[in-house]
């Protein structure tokens, strides 16, 4: 662990051929709630700091695939997860698993503010997203109107 604390290089290999290599920085932490994982306001407990985060963006069944059919993943020396209470912005237009789950700019958002780094223009973010939000709920309207 101390050696992947400082560090590593992830090569994907298709057909024996190389398809891309990533260089995964010291302080870097996985934003996925696995059983590893630890609540993101507890690694200043623990004093550890995550600098980056890698975030699995997709459905909430494609982000678990790719958790687990990335093994190296599990590697990461923090897993962390969030606690929210409440519902996503995207409710209206996507099912949420559970309570709790949230769009993946929304736990960027909260996870940056989580972190304490610079958290200026989050919220601009997230009224971006509402915004959208709000178009895709219009739109899906509009289509039910014209097929009744």
């Amino acid at each position: 662990m101390d050696v992947l604390a400082k560090g590593f290089v992830v090569t994907k290999f298709s057909e024996g051929k190389e398809e891309f290599e990533l260089e995964v920085p010291p302080g870097t932490a996985l934003l996925f709630p696995s059983e590893e994982s630890v609540m993101i306001n507890d690694l200043k407990e623990r004093d550890l700091k995550a600098r980056n985060l890698i975030v699995l963006d997709g459905t909430w069944s494609k982000a678990r695939r790719m958790y687990l059919e990335n093994p190296w993943l599990k590697l990461l020396c923090s897993h962390v997860k969030l606690e929210i209470e409440g519902a996503s912005l995207y409710r209206e237009v996507r099912r949420q698993p559970r309570e709790g789950c949230l769009s993946t700019i929304e736990s960027i958002v909260y996870a940056m503010k989580e972190m304490g780094e610079d958290t200026e223009g989050l919220d601009n973010m997230l009224d971006v997203f509402e915004s959208m939000v709000g178009d895709q709920r219009r739109c899906k309207d509009e289509n039910f109107v014209k097929i009744l």
